[in-house]
């Protein structure tokens, strides 16, 4: 199953249901409202599917999210993810820092960072 949402400032984003995920295409531009946003919508989207695993892929994002970001997203998906959830994050490795990682990791929620799909499909497909 597939959706689309237009309400980001910038960021264009597409949801896809796989049986045991869900995925978050991210293409184009974004400011960090986008961001925020986009944690809130992942969250509902994970409680109305039952599902506990999340892929955002920024494969094609136009452009790197700044430290300050970083830092707000990881506090968010900790915030609203906490252990019950797995979150990765597929991006091209020259934008991969771990800081979003670092803090959400820090703060109990279970994350990952890579820019390897097939190892971030299997990790989201570990039994805890």
């Amino acid at each position: 199953m597939r959706s689309k949402w237009d309400t980001m400032k910038k960021l264009s984003v597409e949801k896809i249901e796989h049986p045991g995920f869900l995925e978050f295409v991210c293409t184009g531009d974004h400011v960090p409202e986008d961001w925020e946003e986009l944690v809130d919508l992942i969250y509902q989207e994970c409680q109305r599917t039952g599902k506990n695993g999340v892929l955002v892929n920024g494969m094609s994002l136009s452009s790197v999210m700044d430290n300050m970001t970083r830092y707000r997203v990881g506090l968010l998906v900790a915030e609203k993810f906490g252990p019950s959830y797995k979150a990765a994050a597929l991006m091209p490795r020259e934008h991969i820092n771990f800081f979003w990682e670092t803090v959400a990791h820090n703060r109990g929620a279970k994350v990952r960072a890579a820019s390897d799909r097939d190892t971030l499909v299997a990790w989201l497909s570990e039994q805890d």
